[in-house]
């Protein structure tokens, strides 16, 4: 799935500047609307990765106090896009936590760096090491999806997509019905994040999700996934076998 952002700008020229740059950097548009109540109904219908958003827009709030509404739904990562400068402006916005703030007006340069910058800084969110995953308990996962740095963009992926885990190091290879990904963290840091009810080990290297199993072929201890023969140990044999209520 493709990173999403939702623009809230109700200026038509910057908001076309801003669709362009989204389509250029390869991100999803997840809409463009210029009022607070619109803005709301779209993040209540689908939660974007990343809202662009004017501070002075039409409606009953502004985008200050449509930032906390917003907070109030989902945390969704912010930039506000504003002209005004004084510090009455700047300090309401800072209680909201936005990513960055960015000035009207900019150039194309400016508002690609800005975005560039705010999606990296996620990034590195989620590709924390893992002694920071062991100590502050930063989740990989969020609401049933995770991102996956790919080129220069981020793209994400649904749990349900998942068809194995292969443990590799301190790193961890996910295999999922659209391709495979190699992340910073280690297999049983992930696994603790995923439901035990959907995953299953059936080896020290491979954690497997349950209704991705196509059979097990006992003779040659094997775990058929998707067409993929993962190993299974004598030790989780039995165990596997439970959870596909084949013994």
């Amino acid at each position: 799935m493709t990173f999403e952002i939702l623009i809230v700008e109700d200026q038509e020229l910057y908001a076309d500047q801003l669709e362009m740059m989204v389509e250029k950097l390869g991100y999803g548009h997840a809409g463009t609307v210029n009022n607070s109540r619109d803005a709301l109904r779209a993040i209540q219908t689908r939660i974007p990765d990343l809202i662009l958003m004017d501070i002075h827009i039409k409606g009953e709030h502004d985008g200050i106090e449509l930032a906390s509404l917003i907070h109030d739904i989902h945390p969704v990562p912010i930039i506000f896009i504003t002209s005004l400068k004084d510090d009455l402006t700047f300090n309401r916005a800072s209680r909201t936590r936005p990513l960055q703030f960015l000035l009207k007006p900019f150039d194309r340069i400016q508002l690609q760096r800005t975005v560039e910058l705010a999606v990296r800084g996620l990034n590195t969110k989620q590709e924390s090491g893992d002694q920071e995953r062991n100590t502050d308990g930063n989740d990989f996962i969020k609401d049933g999806y995770f991102f996956i740095k790919v080129r220069q963009r981020l793209e994400k992926v649904s749990v349900d997509d998942i068809l194995y885990l292969e443990a590799d190091g301190h790193h961890c290879r996910i295999h999922t019905s659209g391709g495979k990904y190699l992340v910073r963290i280690s297999m049983s840091e992930l696994g603790k994040q995923l439901s035990p009810q959907d995953f299953m080990q059936t080896h020290r290297g491979f954690l497997v999700k349950k209704d991705r199993v196509d059979s097990v072929d006992l003779k040659d201890s094997v775990v058929v996934v998707s067409g993929n023969h993962i190993p299974l140990s004598k030790r989780n044999r039995e165990g596997v076998l439970k959870r596909l209520n084949w013994l």
